[in-house]
């Protein structure tokens, strides 16, 4: 069958869960209800993976600069998708009469390059100015629309923004009795989660600010605090266990699927202090489980947390510190914020991103 719309996703043998993720999620809307007026195909073959292998740097390397390119050229479809920045190389080898779009995360890489080598950063780099080869982006946040304008002096015109989809149900899904975590955390107080990586941009060392300035609630053990994913730097432990002690720090190392849903389930309130975002989903995945959130103004927060969240300004640790004890000691706010978290996820479908992103394709097929 012939496609008027070809996809061109990251390939899997990069091993990048979200990316296959975002493509999954396509493939599952398409199915479930395919568009009348538009044919869309895949330049790979096959459905895109439940849990991709990630190759050797060899084939990966191969797959993405020869691979690929050559599997671009051959491309028929007078438009074509690319589904992650990290391919704009891409569009250098896509047939020239075609029309050609680009998904964006983000550009945090040009920002904060975290663990990556200088020679990766570069690389990256030189893939994200071939953006500016698209005739349309698709960006998954205002912060990253701006950001493509001011870093890579891409028109606003040229950008819309399509929010991705979240999966509620399966935060809002009972979590089994026997599940380590919800054991773990059953019984303990007021629970104080954070999740995810420990990169600086995360901005975990401003914590022990706050928790400094809630240290009455710690002592009495009307609180404590829970941490998910990369373990923390030894020395910034020992700031925060000096505030909450350690019976009241629990640490339990990367989690993912049941177990990362038992720990949002299990929070009464979720701190989320990075200062350089795309746009997180740990945001609304904390919110899908009922757990409310406190975030900084910064970044694409407040386009995560909307006006469900309670918000900080950065820098102002005792203001932080009064909103997290306000979910903490105040039910009927945290009965408030806990309704109006549930009812902005539901916003948050890959349907809407979906009628959102084929609103693109009508407009570049009729340029095409």
């Amino acid at each position: 069958m012939s496609a008027d719309v070809m996809w061109l996703p990251a390939s899997p043998l990069e091993g990048w869960a979200s990316m296959d993720r975002y493509w999954r999620e396509l493939e599952r809307v398409v199915c479930e209800a395919p568009p009348d007026d538009v044919r869309i195909g895949c330049v790979l073959k096959g459905a895109a993976p439940m849990k991709s292998a990630e190759g050797t740097r060899m084939q990966r390397m191969f797959e993405k600069y020869v691979a690929y390119p050559l599997r671009a050229k051959r491309v028929r479809a007078p438009l074509c998708h690319v589904l992650d920045h990290s391919y704009a190389h891409l569009l250098r080898h896509l047939p020239r009469s075609a029309r050609k779009v680009v998904t964006v995360f983000d550009l945090v890489p040009l920002e904060d390059p975290g663990a990556l080598s200088a020679a990766q950063v570069e690389r990256f780099r030189r893939t994200v100015q071939n953006l500016r080869l698209a005739d349309h982006v698709i960006s998954i946040s205002e912060e990253t629309r701006r950001k493509l304008g001011t870093m890579l002096g891409i028109e606003q015109e040229r950008v819309t923004v399509a929010v991705p989809g979240v999966d509620a149900a399966a935060f809002q899904k009972k979590v089994a009795e026997d599940n380590a975590v919800r054991r773990r955390l059953a019984g303990m107080p007021g629970v104080i989660l954070s999740v995810g990586s420990a990169v600086k941009r995360k901005n975990l060392e401003s914590l022990p600010g706050m928790f400094e300035r809630m240290r009455g609630a710690f002592e009495q053990r009307h609180c404590c605090f829970v941490r998910a994913g990369e373990r923390l730097p030894e020395g910034l432990r020992r700031e925060i266990v000096a505030v909450t002690g350690e019976d009241g720090f629990v640490e339990l190392g990367p989690i993912f699927g049941e177990d990362l849903v038992a720990a949002y389930q299990a929070a009464r309130v979720l701190i989320f202090s990075s200062t350089l975002e795309g746009l997180t989903f740990v945001i609304p995945e904390a919110m899908a489980a009922g757990c409310t959130v406190v975030t900084n103004r910064l970044t694409a927060n407040p386009e995560a947390g909307g006006d469900a969240a309670l918000y900080y300004d950065e820098g102002q640790p005792e203001s932080a510190a009064r909103q997290l004890l306000m979910m903490l000691e105040n039910d009927e706010e945290h009965a408030k914020r806990r309704e109006l978290g549930r009812k902005r996820v539901d916003e948050w479908t890959w349907k809407r991103h979906f009628e959102t992103v084929m609103g693109v394709y009508r407009q570049q097929l009729k340029r095409a």
